[in-house]
């Protein structure tokens, strides 16, 4: 089986044995693949608006990576947020505040390796701080939805929300 993803337009296909193939269903059913791609759907959005805000203060206002990327990734956990909740999840609860903390402390653990990475990636490895922040995205996607769909909006085993589509 031939698997397209993203930077598959650069001519990047990844081929999966039928075992493989067995595994990533199996993945994918667990973590409910219209939601995982919702999921990844919105953090593409928010990662554009991070890397977009990121570009704007650090070549636009000259303001160093490493605080940029802080504000910038703030920025993004809330646009995050705002279509996680509805799009992602379709969630309907009223505890905004309480639900935007949990959200927040989890996407606060993932800024922390987020900048961790593009420190140690511009630093150690002396990538360009863009390329280090894609891949840093990149690494932080899986804790990241994992503890949002499993803590934030409490996706389970049971009572699982309808996702966008029914």
């Amino acid at each position: 089986m031939t698997v397209l993803f993203p930077g598959s337009a650069l001519g990047h296909e990844f081929f999966l044995s039928s075992s493989e193939e067995g595994n990533m269903t199996g993945l994918l059913a667990e973590f409910g693949r219209e939601r995982v791609i919702w999921f990844l759907f919105v953090g593409a959005i928010a990662s554009l608006v991070d890397i977009g805000l990121l570009y704007f203060l650090c070549d636009g206002r000259g303001i160093w990576y490493v605080p940029a990327a802080v504000l910038s990734y703030s920025v993004g956990i809330l646009v995050s947020y705002i279509l996680n909740k509805s799009l992602t999840f379709h969630d309907h609860s009223c505890g905004y505040l309480q639900q935007f903390a949990t959200f927040a402390a989890i996407s606060v653990s993932c800024l922390i390796m987020n900048v961790g990475i593009i420190w140690l990636l511009v630093e150690a490895a002396s990538l360009n701080y863009l390329i280090a922040k894609v891949i840093a995205t990149a690494c932080a996607f899986f804790w990241n939805y994992f503890g949002q769909s499993r803590i934030t909006f409490r996706v389970g085993g049971r009572g699982y929300p309808p996702g966008p589509l029914g």
